[in-house]
């Protein structure tokens, strides 16, 4: 028996859990030694006290009012809480009581764990599950308002007001010249000199544009990575803004020029082929499918019996018109968007635009071409070329109305170069008539659009010469060489 004791006295003083036992009024009847080194207290200042005294003053209403149901209930309770240890520390404590209802002063047994080192993860891990909801919100709500700014003035403000309210005492700002002790920054890279934050958000008007906050203010990793992407967001409208606002610098400048500058020239072909575009889907979807809803339906009608001759023969006449009607409809959406021009590349779609143009002229085409084959060009670049093809075969029919045309297509060192040919009627026989000046003016700003250059010669014997030259750099190249020569004759 007397071993036994022993036995429960060594488990008693070293388990790392705290026991005791306690009466009705919370005094200690017995604890284990443990709870002196864990709490700081020694044995005098446990003795004959109550035991609350180092509980956490939060917790203690909530613990004294669960100690009076404990009491009432007579059953076994759990339950988690604070103390605070003499040298100040708090510990969060698992306290599991079992009431002794029969005993005399109503006796409890009282097993204490110590669970900070739990409850400190799990505060961390709720802190950083609702830190990273914030930073989530913060950049969606955001990017969000980001549509409806127009100025740079609202841009800088509601970045700034964000910067503050997601990183208190950031102290964020706008600066526009590099700090003395900043050798390079690039945009939207983060550099940190002297507890300062710096991010260049671009360029304006030849002055770096930076956000500038105090770097004791970014705690988390999660943070860097928001104002990382919070820049981001802000470097997309702010260069929006830029160009916007450049922009209107140049239109006013271009207002007070004779020559249209070439970003002004592209930009307004991009969009006449974007009208182009959505006007040929438009007769597809809608009028052409509806004559040939209308032709099947006719074609429906004329197979059954019992239609008197005269009747059935004007029914006849009229498919026929809408089969001519189909046809116009098909050639015009080409014409507005030539199919697969992208995939076919230039030279077998200018070998199918001939082809095309043979059927209904009245002049011989001769198409000629080296390196051309596999020429990798972008569909800007390969449209505005196929366009200045067809205002020069429009040239050669409405203006010069010629008997013969060539053309002749080289690339050489990285350098497209197209040679035009007809034997009409030369440019002093035409005189200044408003389609051939149009039709040449056209064929200019096409050229100057894709960065390339038009000259435009006429001599005794041949109409029209026009030499489009168009540089191009190393990224655009031909995948292949190969000569290409065909005669196209007219009906």
């Amino acid at each position: 028996m007397k071993d036994n004791d022993q036995f429960f006295q060594t488990i008693l003083n070293y388990t790392s859990d705290v026991l005791m036992i306690c009466d009705r009024n919370r005094h200690v009847v017995y604890i284990t030694p443990n709870v002196y080194e864990i709490s700081g207290y020694g044995p005098l200042e446990w003795h004959n006290r109550d035991t609350f005294f180092v509980l956490h003053p939060d917790d203690k209403e909530r613990m004294l009012e669960r100690h009076q149901n404990l009491l009432a209930s007579k059953q076994n309770n759990s339950s988690e809480y604070r103390t605070i240890k003499k040298n100040g520390k708090v510990m969060y404590c698992e306290c599991k009581t079992t009431p002794l209802p029969n005993t005399e002063n109503y006796l409890q047994v009282v097993s204490v764990r110590d669970i900070t080192d739990r409850k400190l993860m799990e505060m961390d891990l709720e802190y950083h599950k609702n830190r990273h909801e914030t930073l989530q919100n913060s950049l969606k709500n955001f990017s969000n308002e980001l549509t409806s700014v127009m100025k740079l003035a609202d841009l800088e403000n509601r970045m700034l007001k964000e910067v503050q309210v997601i990183l208190p005492n950031s102290d964020p700002m706008i600066l526009t010249a590099i700090p003395d002790d900043a050798t390079v920054l690039h945009d939207g890279k983060m550099i940190t000199i002297s507890n300062k934050v710096f991010i260049k958000m671009g360029d304006r008007r030849n002055y770096p544009y930076i956000l500038s906050l105090n770097a004791s203010s970014i705690q988390e990793q999660m943070e860097v990575i928001w104002l990382e992407t919070l820049v981001h967001y802000s470097m997309l409208v702010f260069e929006n803004l830029n160009m916007i606002e450049n922009l209107m610098e140049q239109l006013e400048t271009t207002a007070q020029r004779i020559e249209t500058p070439q970003w002004l020239l592209r930009m307004l072909f991009n969009l006449e082929e974007q009208q182009r575009l959505t006007l040929s889907s438009d007769l597809h979807d809608t009028v052409l499918q509806d004559q040939i809803d209308l032709y099947r339906r006719l074609d429906s009608l004329l197979q059954q019996n019992g239609i008197e001759k005269e009747a059935k023969s004007k029914l006849i006449h009229i498919e026929q018109g809408l089969l001519d009607i189909i046809h116009e409809i098909r050639m015009t959406c080409n014409t507005l968007r030539p199919p697969l021009l992208r995939e076919l590349g230039l030279e077998r779609s200018l070998v199918n635009l001939f082809e095309h143009i043979q059927l209904t002229s009245t002049y011989k085409i001769i198409f000629t071409s080296d390196g051309l084959t596999g020429l990798s060009l972008s569909e800007e670049e390969t449209i505005g070329i196929y366009r200045i093809v067809q205002e020069l075969l429009n040239f050669a029919e409405e203006v010069s109305r010629a008997s013969e045309v060539i053309f002749d297509f080289q690339y050489k060192n990285e350098c497209l170069k197209m040679v035009y040919h007809d034997n009409g009627a030369g440019i002093a026989e035409m005189g200044d008539s408003d389609l051939s000046t149009m039709r040449l003016k056209t064929l200019r700003q096409r050229a100057r659009s894709l960065g390339g250059d038009v000259e435009i010669t006429s001599q005794p014997g041949v109409s029209l010469q026009v030499v489009l030259t168009l540089p191009f750099n190393a990224i655009t190249h031909p995948h292949k060489k190969g000569v290409h020569t065909q005669e196209y004759f007219g009906s």
